[in-house]
């Protein structure tokens, strides 16, 4: 039973690994550095938020 499950869980990994390297060689430079500066500026409205609410507490 658990070799079963382990075996499947390997197909399903290799299949969903495969679309993953396909799509990231064909993207465009411009893909990653438009997810980079969304990524980054969550990253920089996340601390703004959490230092307004450490000054508001103290």
């Amino acid at each position: 039973m658990h070799f079963t499950s382990v075996f499947f869980l390997s197909i399903v990994l290799i299949f969903s690994i495969d679309p993953s390297i396909r799509h990231i060689n064909n993207g465009s430079i411009y893909q990653y550095v438009w997810s980079w500066t969304i990524n980054n500026n969550f990253s920089l409205e996340i601390k703004h938020i959490s230092a307004a609410i450490t000054i508001s507490r103290l």
